[in-house]
Order: structure tokens, then C-alpha cells, then sequence
């Protein structure tokens, strides 16, 4: 069967969105962030929810969605809770029978089953600060044959594994359940605390298959209590002595996260020892030094970490339960990319250039300036879905001068604690890089890496600067045909296809999204060129 319409769409506290399926085809898959040019966080002060407005009504004007012609809506809302906020963005009565709920973490786990390409038997867990509606932080499935089946979940009276990173992260001064990534980076310059590791041992455990009760019958809110509390307790005497305090508290912190999600999981591998893969997501799983721990593991032989780990895959997951319910003998299969957003006409990237210098695309043109130091901007064809720029809006220059960390640094507004990630050739991963398994899964930036021992000075820019790992992502002539052109002629001049790739926005700002966005980037002087397939664009009147 495959003659229907499925309009998926989120909302909430944070990520919000929406998906169309058209006869078993994504149409597109629509952040409300990079439309809308607000990056979510969850804003506790005035518990502010955020709705897929504009994502909605970039279906219906590109992409014609029209809602009576939708044969089925969907979320992981309950009916009611749906089809109000519907009526309340739309005026739209969505008719009761089409529209279906999909399970939030059943949604994350969806996606993550169905994109693996795992035909075998297949771990699926799902793992997040907790998913909102249906009372869990964490659900684990068996993928068999296509079809999914539940073996066990932890329940948010029980302490939630994404909430302990949360505290840790506003414990260290950022925003929780939107700065995590700045800790994952900060903990690379930390030590192991010993005395700090026995006091937060406690904070939250692994008690077979299920985390350790929140006794202070706060709903997700002890795991905040325990880490505060305990530190105080057991370490705060201590803190003034310790030099490296707080990346030590990084360091531990994050330490102690992995093993505790390291423990469940081989826990949770015994009730389907037979299985040797493993589908990872929620947003616990873009924290990608806990996924290299968990890519180690002798007991899978390859792991798939979902690209939209997060709740902005929601959407998208839960349109695709539907299409799975739909199609008879659905399996996992490979997406050879994740480029699904917005595509923007040579019309409209030219209407923005207008002041602009142009000349021809030239990939031997760009591998050039990149050897000349430049920072480009790498803007073509359809935006990613999920956090990562994959090289149709990213940031790209060379990676072997340690200069240029700062100078992007400084450029981007971020901090030294975020390492860039390398783009590189996949004929190349092996000559620089130690990836013994989940090939597919590097391909879209999910995994860390250890870098062989001769390039760990070569490359600084995108190197960790004390653990030397990196956040490769693999470029394949049929996933991204321009950047891997462009990585084949900057090879051709310096003998190896890598150049640092990082998202193609200031910090706290979302991905570019317009060619307007991409352009007022090179009008401030964050890129030196703007690289499209219609053209070179510089500032000046010609490209020297």
C-alpha cells in the first residue's frame, strides 16, 4: 500500500517540527528553529511551550499540504491534547479517526530501528531526560524482522539517566537540556575525582534493567537534589583545594554517566544475548563520548547512533510509525543522507547575492582557497535534519593550521571547550583514524574516534587538544557529491581529503537556513566565500 499522506508534528518545551510523508517518499522534515531563528531551551521561569507554527505553514506554501487531503496525523500527544493544539495553531479540527499516537521513546526508537539497515536481530534503546507525556525516561525494544517489541522501561519515578547529565551540566553553570555538549568537551581537559566519583556513585543507579528510585518523591526532580546535596556533603570542603575543580567535575561526572549507561545496557543485552546490534537514541546519545564507550562494547559488532537523536526526530519518528503500520513488510533500511529540510531554487540564492562578487563554481577554485586559510561557507541543496551540519550548511577550511582553532573560535563566538569535527574522504578514515566498526553511524557525525598516533599533531583544528579523539564524519561520493568533490581536490593538493566541517552558524544562533542567513554570514565577515552550486560569492568585487 502506498497511497497516503502522514503529517507528523511536535511540540513543546524545547524541539518542535514537523514531517510529511507522501505514498511512502519524505517529502520534508521541518525544524521550527531554523524557521523561526530562535534556538530552543526549556525556559523554566515562564514555562514556555513552543509550537510548529511556522514549520506547518512551510509544508502547506512549498510543499503543498493541504489538511484535508491528510490521510493521517500523528504525535506522541494524547487525542486530546492534539487536536487542540491544532485548532489552536490552525483552526483546524483534526477528524478523531486519523489521527494516531505514536509513544514518545517508541518515536525515538522508530526512527533509530528503521534507519539502521540492521536486518538482523536488533538491541533498541531509547534513553532522554524523559518523555513528557507517557510517564518514562527510557524504553528498550527488540527489532525482529521489521517489527518491533517492548522488553522494558524505566518508569520517572525512577532517577532519569538524562536528567543526572542535566544537573551535571547546570551543576557547571550552563543551561541544562540545552548546553550538555559544552560538558561532553569541557571533560576532555579533566582528571578522574575520586572522592567526587564515590559521592555522586550514589546519585543514580543501575539496578538490573532500571535505575535506582527517586526516594525524595520528586518526579524527576531528586536525581537535581542527590547531585547537589551529595557534593556538598562528601566533596564541597575539597573544592578550593583542587586547581582543576571544574574540569575534573566534568571529567568525573561525565565518567560516571558512561558507565552507569554502559552498565544498563549490557544489563538490558541479557534479556536478547542473541543480538550483535544495537540502535541507539534519545538525547542522551548526542553526547558522543559516551557513544565511542559504548562502540567499544565486545557485545555488539556495530552500533547505530540515530542523527536526529533528539527530540527534534520526533516528527519524523512518529510519521514513520505510521508508514510502518501502513506497509506491509516494512524493514530497516540505509538513508544515504539526512539531508531533508528546505531546498532553496538558484533563483532565490541569486536574489539574495545581489552587492555580492560571483564567480563560477570551481571545486579546484575552493580547494585552493581553502589552502589559503580561508573559512567558507558551504550552502547547497536541502538543510540537515538533527544537530549536525553535514556539508549542506557547514563551515569548512582547512584543519592543519592550530591557528585557525581560535580564529573560528573567535569567529563563531564559541568556546575552546567545543572541538571541531572533521569531514573526511571514506577512503581515507583508516589512514588517520581508528573505526573498527559502525562505518554508516560515522557517516553522519555521531560517533568519536581515537586519531592513529602519526596525524594527532597534523590536524589540530579538529583534534581534542588533551584526549586527541575526534567527531569524524565519513563523506561518500553518493551521500554529499559536491563536499566530496571538494575533499577530492583539496586531496589532490595536499594528499589527504579532511577539512574541519562545523555548523554554519554563530553559537547560540540555529543552522542557517535561507540563502538570507547564509549571506548576512558573509556580509559580517564570519566566512571569507560563500560556496553554492551556483556560484563563489565574496564580499569584494572579485575573488583574488
Amino acid at each position: 500500500m502506498k497511497n497516503y499522506k502522514i503529517l507528523g508534528f511536535i511540540a513543546g518545551a524545547h524541539s518542535c517540527g514537523a514531517s510529511y510523508i507522501v505514498d511512502g517518499k519524505v517529502v520534508a522534515v521541518i525544524e521550527e528553529e531554523r524557521l523561526t531563528r530562535i534556538k530552543p531551551y526549556v525556559d523554566y521561569e515562564n514555562d514556555f511551550e513552543r509550537y510548529p507554527n511556522e514549520s506547518i505553514k512551510c509544508l502547506i506554501e512549498r510543499y503543498g499540504l493541504k489538511f484535508d487531503e491528510v490521510d493521517y496525523f500523528t504525535s506522541f500527544f494524547p487525542i486530546d491534547t492534539a487536536l487542540s493544539i491544532f485548532k489552536a495553531m490552525f483552526n483546524y479540527n483534526i477528524p478523531r479517526d486519523k489521527y494516531i499516537q505514536i509513544d514518545h521513546h517508541e518515536s525515538h526508537a522508530i526512527l533509530s530501528y528503521y534507519l539502521s539497515n540492521f536486518q538482523e536481530d536488533t538491541l533498541v534503546f531509547c534513553a532522554d531526560a524523559s518523555g513528557g507525556t507517557n510517564g518514562h525516561s527510557s524504553k528498550t525494544y527488540l527489532g525482529s524482522g521489521g517489527k518491533m517489541y517492548y522488553l522494558d522501561g524505566i518508569n520517572t519515578k525512577r532517577k532519569s539517566l538524562g536528567h543526572f547529565y542535566a544537573a551535571l551540566t547546570e551543576f557547571l553553570g550552563y543551561k541544562r537540556l540545552k548546553d550538555e555538549g559544552k560538558v561532553v568537551g569541557l571533560s576532555g581537559h579533566g582528571a578522574i575525582w575520586w572522592d567526587l566519583y564515590r559521592a555522586w556513585d550514589s546519585v543514580i543507579t543501575i539496578e538490573g534493567t532500571k535505575t535506582s528510585e527517586d526516594n525524595h518523591h520528586i518526579e524527576l526532580g531528586g536525581v537535581y537534589y542527590d547531585l547537589y546535596s551529595k557534593f556538598y556533603e562528601f566533596v564541597g570542603s575539597k573544592y578550593w583545594k583542587n586547581k582543576n575543580a571544574v574540569h575534573n567535575i566534568a571529567y568525573t561526572g561525565q565518567r560516571l554517566f558512561e558507565d552507569k549507561v554502559i552498565e544498563l545496557i549490557q544489563n538490558l543485552h541479557k534479556k536478547a544475548p542473541h543480538t550483535k546490534k544495537l540502535a541507539l537514541s534519545g538525547g542522551i546519545f548526542a553526547n558522543v563520548k559516551l557513544n565511542k564507550r559504548i562502540n567499544e562494547l565486545d557485545e555488539f559488532d556495530e552500533i547505530f547512533v540515530l542523527p536526529p537523536m533528539g527530540d527534534e526526530g520526533l516528527a519524523f519518528g512518529c510519521a514513520m510509525g505510521v508508514m510502518a503500520r501502513l506497509e506491509e513488510g516494512f524493514k530497516p533500511f540505509k538513508a544515504n543522507d539526512m539531508f531533508l529540510g528546505n531546498e532553496y531554487s538558484k533563483e532565490e540564492v541569486l536574489a539574495s547575492s545581489k552587492g555580492f562578487g560571483r564567480v563560477d563554481l570551481d571545486v579546484d577554485l575552493v580547494a585552493t582557497l581553502l589552502q589559503q586559510k580561508k573559512i567558507l561557507g558551504l550552502y547547497q541543496g536541502r538543510s540537515e535534519h538533527g544537530p549536525r551540519a553535514l556539508g549542506n550548511r557547514s563551515i569548512i577550511c582547512d584543519c592543519t593550521y592550530e591557528e585557525t582553532y581560535g580564529i573560528l573560535n573567535s569567529k563563531l563566538q564559541r568556546n575552546d571547550y567545543m572541538p571541531f569535527a572533521p569531514a573526511i574522504l571514506d577512503e581515507d578514515v583508516d589512514f588517520l583514524f581508528h573505526l573498527p566498526k559502525s562505518r554508516y553511524s560515522a557517516e553522519f557525525m555521531t560517533l568519536l574516534v581515537d586519531t592513529k598516533e602519526e596525524w594527532k599533531g597534523k590536524i589540530p583544528t579538529v583534534v581534542h587538544p588533551i584526549d586527541k579523539t575526534a567527531r569524524i564524519q565519513i563523506v561518500t561520493s553518493s551521500s554529499n557529491p559536491l563536499f566530496y568533490n571538494i575533499l577530492k581536490a583539496y586531496k589532490k593538493n595536499t594528499g589527504v581529503g579532511i577539512l574541519v566541517n562545523t555548523s554554519f552558524n554563530v553559537h547560540n544562533e540555529p543552522i542557517v537556513e535561507s540563502p538570507d542567513n547564509a549571506f548576512n554570514h558573509l556580509r559580517n565577515g564570519i566566512i571569507d566565500y560563500l560556496v553554492t552550486p551556483y556560484g563563489i560569492f565574496t564580499k569584494g568585487k572579485s575573488i583574488d
